[in-house]
């Protein structure tokens, strides 16, 4: 259980994975370059732009192309993100005394929980911090984020989060495939 687990933190997170698909696996366990798919929505209001501004967070779009590059540096893992050539990225690690992942993206620190059930990884927000300083529970945005597998093999990704009181902040959902020039690394 925990650091000495292979793969990124959330695979690190997380009490078992025996019941996780292939498609998962590849992506949580082997750096490289996956492609894909997606769309984004975004929430509306002054707040809800602050917010998505301080996360980095991409314009909305239908069909968009998507590449996300996880890489492990040793310390911690950096994934990637090109939604149509706005780039995101962020700072992932498992944070061994909470038993979750930590993850910095812009001026945001989010404390991400996942929790695998019947071949779905979902993915909960259990703190924030923005420029450091913890969000009130009560303001936590509230996550409905999941991960699995379709019927192609195809990594599929649902992600979104809303603000108590102010409705969507962001929805991006697609698929990504490995790059078929990638290989493997050790």
């Amino acid at each position: 259980m925990g650091s000495d687990r292979p793969g990124d933190p959330f695979l690190q997170a997380l009490q078992q994975t025996e019941d996780m698909p292939q498609a998962l696996v590849d992506l949580h366990t082997h750096p490289g370059r996956f492609s894909g798919r997606c769309d984004i929505e975004r929430g509306r209001g002054p707040l809800i732009a602050l917010a998505l501004r301080l996360g980095r967070f991409p314009k909305p779009g239908n069909d968009l192309p998507v590449t996300v590059v996880p890489q492990d540096t040793g310390a911690h893992w950096i994934w990637s993100r090109d939604f149509d050539g706005h780039g995101t990225q962020s700072r992932l690690r498992y944070d061994a005394r909470r038993a979750c992942i930590q993850e910095r993206l812009g001026f945001l620190t989010l404390w991400l929980r996942p929790v695998l059930t019947r071949r779905v990884l979902s993915i909960e927000i259990e703190r924030l911090s923005i420029f450091g300083v913890p969000c009130p529970s009560v303001l936590l945005p509230r996550s409905a984020s999941a991960e699995w597998q379709d019927e192609q093999g195809r990594f599929r990704f649902d992600v979104s989060a809303s603000l108590p009181g102010l409705g969507r902040l962001i929805r991006y959902h697609g698929w990504l495939t490995r790059d078929h020039d990638d290989t493997e690394r050790p």
